[in-house]
């Protein structure tokens, strides 16, 4: 055996070493994206399911109660018969 193939060897053993190390560091790379795919389907699907709830909570409306909650908080609205009072440390200034 004379030294052009045992250069050509070297070479090729060297190749060789450096092909394997690229397929594996590619499949981990592949194992990587394929988890971060599972894992955004996965988010994909809780968030469908919270749009859905959502979605059919805007189409439900609001019940009696929550309306009348509303009214009292946002407009200050009382029922006939009740009366409501201002305190001066309810007064903002």
């Amino acid at each position: 055996m004379d030294s052009r193939e045992t250069l050509l060897r070297i070479i090729l053993v060297a190749l060789l070493l450096y092909s394997l190390a690229s397929a594996m560091t590619v499949g981990r790379e592949l194992r990587q994206s394929e988890l971060m795919a599972e894992q955004m389907r996965q988010q994909r699907e809780q968030l469908l399911q919270l749009n859905g709830e959502l979605e059919e909570k805007i189409n439900q409306g609001h019940s009696p109660e929550e309306m009348e909650q509303l009214a009292r908080e946002r407009l200050g609205l009382v029922l006939p018969g009740e009366k409501l009072f201002y305190f001066s440390t309810d007064r903002e200034g």
